[in-house]
């Protein structure tokens, strides 16, 4: 599953739980949504363990879980529960770092402002000279890479360019958990 079909899948859950909250049988609309809660509080608990055997199992298994939060898919989950071993700032800052050669391929840069719960702000600058480097497309670039990495992101204000609202994930989707924060080491390796 790529990070399209994920998205996909996440606006169908999103649509069918509409319809579930739109029913009129307050029976049947309780017990779908509680059945939703169950599943979720239940992988909750398997993906928290999950990174927890991990954090306890030494460098592999702290490497493992580092390539395992920049899957854009397993990334997401771990936001939604609370669990991602790296910070947004950090997840946010690895991103803009990891853009920057193909940036600069494009005669264009970018700088990270400010980073909050939900809205990152950057700084974006181009020439406009390089292959494919139109303000509008270094701009979607830059916002994917930050969604891919912190599904979590609200909002991305881009200043030095023109800025229209994208969505990569639903808000309501990735909400993170109010789990007491846990911090786990990441790898140098």
């Amino acid at each position: 599953m790529n990070s399209s079909e994920f998205q996909q899948s996440a606006g169908k859950i999103e649509e069918l739980l509409e319809r579930v909250n739109a029913l009129n049988d307050t029976d049947a609309r309780a017990t779908a949504l509680d059945l939703v809660q169950s599943f979720m509080d239940l992988q909750g608990a398997a993906v928290t363990r999950v990174v927890e055997i991990l954090s306890e199992s030494g460098e592999s298994g702290r490497n493992a879980l580092a390539q395992l939060g920049k899957d854009p898919i397993v990334c997401g989950l771990m936001v939604l529960y609370g669990v991602h071993p790296v910070s947004l700032g950090d997840r946010v800052k690895g991103a803009i770092e990891k853009l920057a050669p193909q940036l600069r391929k494009q005669s264009a840069s970018v700088e990270l402002i400010d980073v909050s719960d939900t809205i990152v702000r950057v700084k974006i600058e181009s020439t406009g000279h390089g292959c494919g480097s139109t303000p509008d497309a270094i701009r979607q670039s830059v916002e994917q890479a930050i969604r891919e990495a912190a599904p979590e992101v609200a909002e991305v204000i881009a200043e030095g360019v023109s800025s229209t609202a994208s969505g990569f994930i639903a808000v309501d989707m990735i909400k993170p958990a109010t789990k007491e924060e846990r911090h786990y080491e990441e790898s140098t390796a």
